[in-house]
């Protein structure tokens, strides 16, 4: 297999491993919403415990959503492939760069 068949291949695999995790974080967008909003719609005198709920669901949030973004700009990345990738996933040694 050419060396450029091989690194088309394994960026293709990782972008398709990525999609999958994208798409489970995805799914989990919902309860963590929800949760959140749950939360944040509560009015008038807030409990610590209330308070700290409230951090703790924006956090969670904010890092999934940060997450789905970084996933999809690596498979965009990944997919796409060029002379980065190829060197990221098979570096060409000293002795193939000295013989071509």
């Amino acid at each position: 297999m050419p060396r450029k068949d091989a690194v088309v291949l394994a960026s293709r695999t990782l972008a398709t491993l990525l999609i999958v995790w994208t798409l489970t974080d995805v799914s989990y967008l919902p309860e963590n919403l929800h949760s959140f909003l749950h939360y944040l719609n509560h009015e008038g005198a807030l409990s610590a415990g209330m308070e700290y709920q409230r951090h703790y669901y924006l956090i969670r949030l904010s890092f999934l959503v940060a997450r789905i973004i970084g996933y999809s700009l690596m498979v965009r990345w990944l997919y796409r492939g060029g002379l980065e990738i190829e060197e990221l996933l098979l570096p060409e040694s000293e002795q193939d760069a000295a013989q071509s």
